[in-house]
């Protein structure tokens, strides 16, 4: 079931740990260990799932879907089903663009090894 207590204050993200399993994210409260949101992952069974956060969103994978969910509630943003590519379990993986001087994104790869052709370190 998915059940937030209407009197539980929102807590700092920073305090919450998100575990995926069965089909489901749970957010639960490091200091505590009580349980802040849960959220079943539809069209998903009881499968294991993968979960990354990144800017604030916390993206969970599992039975070949793909979801964003807002941390602090467990609200789903959205889903995608991924058609086409089955049903097994799915990684994630995020890339974070550097910029060159004119603001242009750079692999980070690409960046060290230009800073290593200049001797600079940053």
């Amino acid at each position: 079931m998915d059940a937030k207590p209407p009197e539980s204050p929102v807590p700092d993200p920073f305090d919450l740990l998100f575990v995926g399993t069965h089909g489901h994210v749970v957010a639960v409260h490091k200091f505590t260990g009580k349980d802040v949101w849960r959220k079943s992952l539809p069209g998903t069974g009881w499968s294991v799932v993968s979960l990354l956060i990144e800017e604030g969103v916390l993206y969970a994978a599992s039975q070949g879907h793909v979801f964003a969910l807002d941390p602090l509630t467990g609200e789903i943003f959205w889903e995608n089903a991924l058609p086409g590519l089955g049903n097994d379990h799915a990684c994630l993986a995020t890339f974070r663009n550097r910029t060159d001087e004119h603001g242009n994104p750079i692999p980070q790869a690409a960046k060290s090894a230009a800073q290593a052709a200049h001797g600079t370190t940053h």
